[in-house]
């Protein structure tokens, strides 16, 4: 089971490193694909240089790092941890729901930012005003629920590699800690 596990959190890494790749790639030819770029994120080409400098940024951020980094990290970590203790004690419940709140977490928190920017510049309001956060104020949800998957995902591997694998308890986390 830690095989299939980590091998799922090794390949999605795999896509959001490509997937990050790409993106590095959109601001600096923003100039010479300007009209597809435009058309793709559905914001007008005048809008352009604002969605990717207050939007698009944070999207290859978290593809980048949350995305490629951290998938890639967990994998290793529930292949090697098992090693470890000398045995695998993983909740098959836990790592699936941690695998699966990871990656649906990534996909709707940069959605999230995606429909906000397309939203808010497409309709030609300017970020940071009131006018554009009373009209995004529908889409901020996507980033929350996002944000929150992401969050208990980690809380999720956290305990599974700690408490689970390790086999620490909460007495022996507080020794080790003083």
């Amino acid at each position: 089971m830690v095989k299939k596990i980590a091998r799922n959190f090794i390949f999605i890494s795999l896509v959001f490193f490509i997937l990050g790749c790409v993106e590095g790639l959109v601001y600096p030819t923003k100039h010479l694909f300007k009209s597809f770029y435009s058309a793709a994120v559905f914001v007008p080409p005048g809008q352009l240089t604002a969605f990717l400098n207050d939007f698009f940024s944070k999207i290859h951020t978290h593809i980048s790092l949350i995305g490629w980094v951290s998938s890639a990290l967990m994998g290793i970590l529930y292949f090697i941890a098992p090693q470890i203790r000398g045995e695998e004690r993983f909740s098959k419940w836990i790592c699936n729901t941690n695998f699966w709140l990871h990656f649906s977490g990534i996909m709707v928190l940069c959605i999230g930012w995606n429909v906000i920017g397309s939203a808010g510049l497409g309709a030609g309001l300017k970020h940071g005003t009131p006018e554009f956060t009373k009209a995004v104020s529908i889409y901020k949800p996507l980033i929350w629920s996002g944000g929150g998957a992401i969050l208990i995902s980690a809380l999720l591997f956290s305990y599974n590699i700690i408490f689970r694998c390790l086999c620490l308890s909460v007495k022996q986390t507080a020794r080790a800690v003083s």
